[in-house]
């Protein structure tokens, strides 16, 4: 009797201890639940915080280059030889690659050394003296611009793993190609282009910098002293009625005329144009 007396005594001890056991075993697990949760949470907000702090902007190189230009000797070799000439304002730019072998955007088989970052310029038409039959042009011109969307032109050629030199991508610049302003209106004598990007193919391109893109500054003003070209000198191959039509509008568009001619040819550009003069870095 004695000993089934304690048996009930010593069950009763084990029940009692196995139910601090588990009381205690769940506190403990609440503890480390907590702590895995807290520390989750830390991670959480560290993550967000690296997400949303400033990221230093890539370090952009340039390299400089020298573009194969034609020049025409006389101005009526240059309005016979080119395919557009039209006083027209830029409206809009935008960055491409393309590659020189097809005249369309880069693809997997395309040669890196043969692909080439450029931008093309939207061109409202003002006045066509020959072809431009379309309201807008579309201007392709070679090189990129220095101190301008310069994140957006290197993300371009990392893409398309076009100009990479020693080891670092590098924005080409084309020596004596200025960029076009926005708003500005000028003159251009340009050629067709076999280029195709974004399901058009209407592109057109420049013979030179000097003879392709005239500003408006001063018509008068001779841009290439070896064929005598200005831009009134273009527009009067199209008869003294064209010139004389274009000079009418130059005096109503430019208020201050008479200034601008006194002065001679008043550069409108924002852009420095010592980055556009080549350095000791050139291809």
């Amino acid at each position: 009797m004695a000993g089934a007396i304690w048996v009930a005594v010593l069950r009763q001890e084990q029940e009692v201890l196995m139910r601090h056991y588990l009381i205690n075993s769940r506190l403990e697990m609440n503890k480390i639940m907590k702590k895995i949760s807290i520390l989750l949470c830390l991670t959480l907000m560290l993550a967000l915080m690296a997400c949303s702090s400033p990221q230093d902007p890539p370090e952009v190189e340039f390299t400089y280059i020298h573009g194969e230009d034609y020049y025409f000797s006389t101005v009526e070799d240059l309005v016979t030889r080119v395919d557009h000439v039209f006083v027209g304002t830029v409206t809009d730019m935008s960055f491409n690659v393309i590659s020189t072998e097809t005249g369309r955007a880069p693809t997997p088989e395309c040669n890196p050394e043969r692909l080439s970052l450029g931008r093309t310029y939207y061109v409202t038409v003002l006045t066509a003296y020959k072809g431009a039959e379309r309201d807008v042009m579309r201007v392709t011109v070679d090189g990129g611009i220095k101190g301008y969307r310069e994140e957006e032109q290197l993300a371009l050629i990392q893409e398309a793993g076009a100009h990479y030199w020693d080891g670092v991508y590098r924005i080409p610049i084309e020596v004596g190609l200025y960029p076009l302003e926005m708003g500005e209106t000028y003159l251009f004598a340009v050629l067709d282009l076999r280029i195709e990007l974004d399901g058009y193919s209407d592109f057109v391109g420049i013979v030179n910098a000097t003879q392709s893109l005239l500003e408006l500054n001063d018509p008068f003003e001779i841009v290439h002293d070896n064929s005598g070209l200005s831009a009134e000198a273009i527009i009067s191959e199209f008869g003294e009625e064209a010139f004389e039509e274009h000079w009418e509008n130059w005096q109503h568009n430019t208020p201050d005329w008479e200034q601008r001619l006194e002065e001679g040819n008043v550069s409108s550009r924002v852009y420095n144009h010592q980055d556009y003069q080549g350095d000791d870095n050139e291809q």
